[in-house]
């Protein structure tokens, strides 16, 4: 009784207190400006982030994620994650104890694809707003959320940063420099490796051959640049295509 009384004092308007809630599953929606910046944090709970509209930038588990509308975040219980928004985002976040039947889907942190039948089951039980006790289809609702979690698919905008430091020293300066359109072998001895040990070493750490790494990024800047308005005309000059159609055809194979 004590709990709930804390919890209705709070509000339900705080991720942090709907976690308190003996749900099972709870929901959390909000709006956030271009900009806002969820600092490094963790959370009790398994978490899903889901973009309704906008984009999400997200870092956690040594991976950054573009998180566009239509797609989610996983995030395991404990796991350090910081999110950015770009452009106005609208979010709904689900919240789910480790202990709950089918939270083994949660397990491992990763983006994933929200098709139309998990949209609409995420944004039934948001319009619910965590009734107590709990009535059977809301009850429905979280087990089925759960199943088709599990068979989610991911999404092709993860970009995992390598533990090896000669291949970060790589990746930083195609962060600063990301239409940069020097050769693989220019990469490979920036790294100090020939240039078969640079290959095969890059798509051990982080699964993805060195070009398709790069394509990711590049897509990732421009999903990002195209979030906020910017000209995507300037935006492909930037990131070294010789046209618009270019950057979109890109965009298109990665995505």
């Amino acid at each position: 009784m004590g709990q709930n009384a804390d919890i209705r004092r709070w509000g339900s308007s705080s991720s942090d207190a709907v976690q308190l809630l003996p749900h099972g599953v709870v929901s959390y929606a909000r709006s956030y400006p271009d900009g806002y910046v969820s600092a490094w944090h963790d959370h009790p709970r398994h978490q899903l982030v889901y973009a309704v509209a906008g984009l999400m930038m997200a870092e956690a588990g040594g991976t950054s994620w573009a998180v566009p509308a239509g797609s989610g975040l996983i995030v395991p219980a404990g796991v350090l994650h910081e999110i950015r928004m770009a452009g106005e985002v609208q979010l709904q976040s689900l919240y789910i104890d480790p202990a709950e039947p089918g939270a083994d889907a949660m397990a491992e942190c990763r983006a994933v694809t929200v098709a139309p039948l998990l949209a609409g089951l995420i944004a039934a039980l948001c319009e619910m707003n965590n009734p107590w006790p709990l009535p059977p289809r809301a009850h429905h609702l979280s087990r089925l959320i759960l199943i088709e979690l599990g068979a989610a698919a991911k999404s092709p905008l993860s970009l995992p940063y390598p533990c090896d430091a000669r291949l970060q020293r790589v990746c930083d300066a195609l962060m600063d420099s990301p239409g940069s359109m020097q050769t693989i072998d220019h990469w490979a001895a920036l790294a100090g490796m020939s240039r078969r040990s640079f290959t095969r070493r890059f798509q051990q750490q982080t699964g993805l051959s060195f070009g398709r790494w790069r394509d990711r990024l590049r897509c990732q800047i421009a999903l990002r640049a195209e979030a906020r308005g910017a000209r995507m005309e300037l935006v492909a000059q930037k990131l070294g295509y010789a046209s618009r159609q270019s950057l979109l055809a890109m965009m298109r194979r990665v995505v």
